[in-house]
């Protein structure tokens, strides 16, 4: 039996059979993934940080120690040669200072690129608290740098797109109690700083690009 990593893909984790590795790495830029002959190798490839595939929770040792959940967030929307954008998001979580889990990807809705980056951060956020919620995690505090992430779902913003009612109705759909905590953008935040990379790292990955909407 082989243990299969998947470090970067559609969903990370570790994985028991070929063709579940395939769905998350085939097509996905700049996947990485190995196969190993035990799983205690897998996870170590990993990082010991991402989640078990073959159980759908994190690998022994990672779950959750206090109620401090911190969420960075960012998006990123960059033009190509083809005079086109290409769109990326990112997001990495912690407990206390122990990073739990992070991702990215360039998966934007058609309907949400007029929004240029923020349609990046709001992937992000959702992509986040989804990942949360599957480990039962039911409380977070999120960093961010756009004010609307925050004021759409406290009501404080109107939403004006379907992109963004969506994005309310769907966070406040979730039930967490959720902290938000605005990010002054390039100001030397650690963390802050890693997920604006990694979503500029992602945007870049897009093939093709969208068009300029």
């Amino acid at each position: 039996m082989k243990f299969y990593a998947v470090r970067k893909g559609r969903q990370p984790g570790v994985y028991t059979t070929w063709p579940s590795c395939e769905e998350q790495v085939k097509g996905f830029p700049g996947a990485i993934y190995k196969a190993f002959p035990t799983k205690a190798q897998a996870l170590s490839f990993m990082g010991e940080s991402y989640a078990d595939a073959t159980t759908g929770l994190p690998p022994t040792g990672t779950l959750p120690t206090n109620d401090a959940i911190h969420v960075w967030v960012d998006g990123s929307c960059l033009p190509n040669s083809n005079g086109r954008l290409n769109f990326g998001w990112a997001y990495v979580i912690l407990d206390g200072e122990r990073e739990l889990h992070r991702a990215s990807g360039n998966d934007v809705p058609v309907e949400a690129r007029r929004h240029r980056n923020v349609a990046g951060e709001i992937q992000a956020v959702l992509q986040a608290l989804e990942w949360c919620r599957a480990r039962g995690i039911r409380a977070a505090e999120i960093h961010f740098d756009y004010q609307g992430l925050a004021s759409w779902v406290e009501g404080t913003w109107k939403t004006r797109t379907s992109f963004t009612q969506a994005y309310t109705e769907r966070v406040r759909a979730l039930g967490m109690s959720l902290t938000w905590h605005k990010v002054q953008a390039h100001s030397g935040d650690v963390y802050n700083e890693l997920v604006d990379r990694l979503a500029r790292e992602a945007a870049r990955s897009a093939p093709g690009g969208s068009r300029d909407l």
